[in-house]
Protein backbone atom coordinates (compact mmCIF):
# COMPACT_ATOMS: atom_id res chain seq x y z
CA UNK A 1 0.00 0.00 0.00
CA UNK A 2 1.66 3.59 -1.04
CA UNK A 3 1.64 6.00 2.07
CA UNK A 4 -1.17 9.01 1.93
CA UNK A 5 0.01 12.14 0.26
CA UNK A 6 -2.50 14.85 0.42
CA UNK A 7 -2.60 17.14 -2.81
CA UNK A 8 -3.17 20.77 -1.30
CA UNK A 9 -4.77 23.57 -3.62
CA UNK A 10 -5.26 27.25 -2.95
CA UNK A 11 -7.01 29.96 -4.07
CA UNK A 12 -6.30 33.69 -3.45
CA UNK A 13 -7.33 36.80 -5.07
CA UNK A 14 -3.74 37.82 -6.25
CA UNK A 15 -1.45 34.12 -6.31
CA UNK A 16 2.26 35.78 -5.05
CA UNK A 17 3.47 32.74 -6.92
CA UNK A 18 5.85 31.50 -3.86
CA UNK A 19 3.04 29.52 -2.32
CA UNK A 20 4.41 26.41 -1.34
CA UNK A 21 1.05 24.63 -3.02
CA UNK A 22 -0.96 25.16 -6.74
CA UNK A 23 -2.60 28.38 -6.35
CA UNK A 24 -5.32 29.84 -8.04
CA UNK A 25 -7.16 33.33 -8.08
CA UNK A 26 -10.52 34.12 -7.67
CA UNK A 27 -10.98 34.20 -11.81
CA UNK A 28 -8.70 31.38 -13.19
CA UNK A 29 -10.63 29.88 -15.35
CA UNK A 30 -9.10 26.52 -14.13
CA UNK A 31 -10.66 26.70 -10.04
CA UNK A 32 -14.17 25.05 -11.47
CA UNK A 33 -12.09 21.97 -12.42
CA UNK A 34 -9.98 22.26 -9.39
CA UNK A 35 -13.00 22.54 -6.95
CA UNK A 36 -14.34 19.32 -9.20
CA UNK A 37 -11.75 16.95 -7.83
CA UNK A 38 -11.34 18.61 -4.70
CA UNK A 39 -12.50 15.89 -1.43
CA UNK A 40 -12.35 18.97 1.04
CA UNK A 41 -12.78 22.48 0.37
CA UNK A 42 -11.67 24.14 3.60
CA UNK A 43 -13.02 28.53 3.30
CA UNK A 44 -10.60 30.60 4.90
CA UNK A 45 -12.17 33.51 3.30
CA UNK A 46 -12.33 37.17 5.03
CA UNK A 47 -15.53 39.25 4.70
CA UNK A 48 -15.27 41.93 1.99
CA UNK A 49 -17.51 42.98 -0.98
CA UNK A 50 -15.53 41.04 -2.77
CA UNK A 51 -16.09 37.65 -1.15
CA UNK A 52 -19.43 37.96 -0.30
CA UNK A 53 -21.50 34.87 -1.48
CA UNK A 54 -18.13 33.38 -2.89
CA UNK A 55 -19.63 30.35 -2.78
CA UNK A 56 -22.54 30.89 -3.99
CA UNK A 57 -25.06 28.32 -5.42
CA UNK A 58 -22.90 27.84 -8.89
CA UNK A 59 -19.67 27.54 -6.82
CA UNK A 60 -20.91 25.37 -4.33
CA UNK A 61 -22.49 22.99 -7.06
CA UNK A 62 -19.69 22.56 -8.97
CA UNK A 63 -17.92 20.83 -5.64
CA UNK A 64 -17.10 17.52 -6.29
CA UNK A 65 -20.40 15.31 -5.02
CA UNK A 66 -19.40 13.71 -1.60
CA UNK A 67 -17.04 16.27 -0.76
CA UNK A 68 -17.01 17.93 2.97
CA UNK A 69 -17.24 21.66 2.80
CA UNK A 70 -15.84 23.74 5.63
CA UNK A 71 -16.20 27.40 6.70
CA UNK A 72 -13.87 28.70 9.31
CA UNK A 73 -13.65 32.25 7.24
CA UNK A 74 -16.93 34.59 7.35
CA UNK A 75 -20.43 33.28 6.95
CA UNK A 76 -21.40 36.31 4.37
CA UNK A 77 -19.19 34.23 2.15
CA UNK A 78 -21.66 31.49 1.39
CA UNK A 79 -25.12 31.06 -0.16
CA UNK A 80 -26.06 29.47 3.01
CA UNK A 81 -29.31 28.16 1.42
CA UNK A 82 -27.63 26.53 -1.47
CA UNK A 83 -25.29 24.47 0.91
CA UNK A 84 -28.20 23.31 2.89
CA UNK A 85 -30.56 22.31 -0.33
CA UNK A 86 -26.84 20.59 -1.52
CA UNK A 87 -26.65 18.52 2.35
CA UNK A 88 -30.19 17.38 1.60
CA UNK A 89 -29.78 16.30 -1.63
CA UNK A 90 -26.82 14.28 -0.63
CA UNK A 91 -24.83 15.82 -2.75
CA UNK A 92 -22.22 17.05 -0.44
CA UNK A 93 -20.89 14.46 2.39
CA UNK A 94 -20.96 17.41 4.91
CA UNK A 95 -20.71 20.64 6.21
CA UNK A 96 -18.46 21.79 8.99
CA UNK A 97 -18.98 25.70 9.74
CA UNK A 98 -17.57 27.60 12.20
CA UNK A 99 -18.88 30.37 11.33
CA UNK A 100 -22.43 31.55 9.31
CA UNK A 101 -24.82 35.19 8.74
CA UNK A 102 -25.81 35.87 10.92
CA UNK A 103 -24.44 34.58 14.18
CA UNK A 104 -26.26 33.10 15.72
CA UNK A 105 -28.19 31.36 13.06
CA UNK A 106 -32.19 32.06 13.96
CA UNK A 107 -33.57 28.31 15.21
CA UNK A 108 -35.39 27.77 12.40
CA UNK A 109 -32.71 27.83 9.69
CA UNK A 110 -32.62 25.12 7.49
CA UNK A 111 -28.74 24.44 8.41
CA UNK A 112 -29.54 23.20 11.26
CA UNK A 113 -31.58 20.92 10.45
CA UNK A 114 -29.68 19.95 7.31
CA UNK A 115 -28.21 15.96 7.47
CA UNK A 116 -24.54 16.42 7.97
CA UNK A 117 -23.94 19.77 9.27
CA UNK A 118 -21.89 20.36 12.58
CA UNK A 119 -21.91 24.22 13.72
CA UNK A 120 -19.57 25.08 16.12
CA UNK A 121 -19.66 28.64 18.12
CA UNK A 122 -16.62 30.35 15.75
CA UNK A 123 -14.32 29.51 18.23
CA UNK A 124 -11.47 28.36 15.22
CA UNK A 125 -9.80 31.37 15.14
CA UNK A 126 -7.99 30.56 18.85
CA UNK A 127 -6.40 33.27 20.80
CA UNK A 128 -3.25 32.85 23.32
CA UNK A 129 -6.14 32.44 26.16
CA UNK A 130 -8.70 31.00 24.83
CA UNK A 131 -8.99 28.20 27.40
CA UNK A 132 -9.04 30.64 30.18
CA UNK A 133 -11.80 32.77 28.30
CA UNK A 134 -13.75 29.72 27.40
CA UNK A 135 -13.84 28.33 30.89
CA UNK A 136 -14.73 31.68 32.48
CA UNK A 137 -17.67 31.94 29.94
CA UNK A 138 -18.98 28.95 31.38
CA UNK A 139 -19.03 29.58 35.05
CA UNK A 140 -20.58 32.76 34.54
CA UNK A 141 -23.61 30.43 32.44
CA UNK A 142 -23.52 28.35 35.43
CA UNK A 143 -23.87 30.56 38.14
CA UNK A 144 -26.33 32.70 36.19
CA UNK A 145 -28.27 28.84 35.42
CA UNK A 146 -27.91 28.05 39.17
CA UNK A 147 -30.04 31.27 39.90
CA UNK A 148 -32.29 30.88 36.86
CA UNK A 149 -30.92 33.94 34.84
CA UNK A 150 -30.80 34.43 30.95
CA UNK A 151 -28.04 32.75 29.90
CA UNK A 152 -24.97 34.35 28.01
CA UNK A 153 -24.89 34.30 24.08
CA UNK A 154 -27.54 31.73 23.94
CA UNK A 155 -28.63 31.10 20.27
CA UNK A 156 -31.95 30.71 21.40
Amino acid sequence: MQPFTPHLTGVRREPRRDEPIPTFSFSDPALPAALAQADHVVNLLPGTAATKLYFDAARLAGVKPGAIFYNVGRGSTVDQGALAALLVEGRLQAALLDVTEPEPLPPDHPLWHAPNCFITPHSAGGHHDEGERLVDHFIANLQRFERAEPLLDRAF
